[in-house]
């Protein structure tokens, strides 16, 4: 498996990303739900990565390297991940969501089909969640300022996407989410803290189950490169979110 980068108009936007999201994205490609660097990465391993140690830019600079990498986990299987040719995002993404079974019409915009996919999952965690766990994460996201009587708890509040702000805030708490979920022991609890309370204190595992990384998103029969492709498309839908609202990636 190589990190080379194939061209791809779905992701240069990531050219301009922080470097904190970018060495999210990377740890999630390099480390597994255990934190023990995957057999398959070879990102720290790259000269070119290894000539930027020390450079506080040296994750935003490698993030051809980065993006390199996701493009080979492109499949659910060995063989998809030592191909010499990488595949595009949007085939990922759209495999992604069919293994997760999200509905979304293949016409659509990448961002679009993206905003399925974090509605789906963040649904998928929302009805699992108690009353006073949702009324965490909406605090936890700034969205605290409701009457905890009059809210709709039933309901995944598809409302909170109908402002720029309260949009970019739900993006981030799914990325979050994922994080913990797919990978627990790689993530500080700082680094998830945009997660509900329970989650980014004990883990998304610990909170909704064992299998919770598996029954929240994708069949127990997926490979590891599906348990790459779900948090990592997550992630790209934050970032991307953030891009196209202008959020300076702060």
């Amino acid at each position: 498996m190589g990190t080379t980068y194939r061209d791809d108009k779905d992701l240069g936007f990531l050219e301009y990303c922080s470097e904190r999201d970018i060495k999210h994205l990377a740890k999630l490609l390099i480390y597994d739900e255990k934190g023990k660097k995957r057999l398959t990465t070879q990102i720290l391993s790259d000269k070119r990565f290894i000539a930027l140690r020390g450079s506080e830019e040296k994750w935003s600079k490698s993030w051809q390297l980065v993006v390199g990498e996701l493009q080979h986990f492109g499949g659910d299987t060995i063989v998809n991940l030592v191909r010499r040719k990488g595949v595009p995002y949007r085939k990922i993404l759209r495999d992604t969501c069919k293994r997760m079974e999200v509905k979304f019409e293949k016409q659509k915009k990448t961002w679009e089909i993206e905003s399925k996919l974090i509605e789906h999952f963040t649904n998928n965690l929302w009805v699992k969640m108690s009353k006073a766990e949702k009324h965490e994460a909406l605090k936890s996201m700034n969205q605290g300022n409701f009457n905890p009587e009059e809210f709709d708890w039933s309901d995944m509040p598809s409302s909170a996407f109908s402002t720029k702000a309260s949009a970019v805030a739900w993006y981030a708490w799914a990325a979050s989410a994922a994080k913990a979920a797919f990978a627990p022991a790689v993530f500080s609890r700082a680094a998830i803290a945009g997660a509900s309370t329970l989650i980014a204190q004990r883990g998304a595992t610990m909170f909704l189950g064992p299998a919770a990384a598996v029954a929240l998103t994708i069949p127990a029969f997926s490979g590891t490169a599906f348990r790459v492709t779900v948090p990592a498309t997550i992630q790209i839908a934050y970032m991307r979110k953030k891009y196209l609202d202008r959020d300076r990636f702060k």
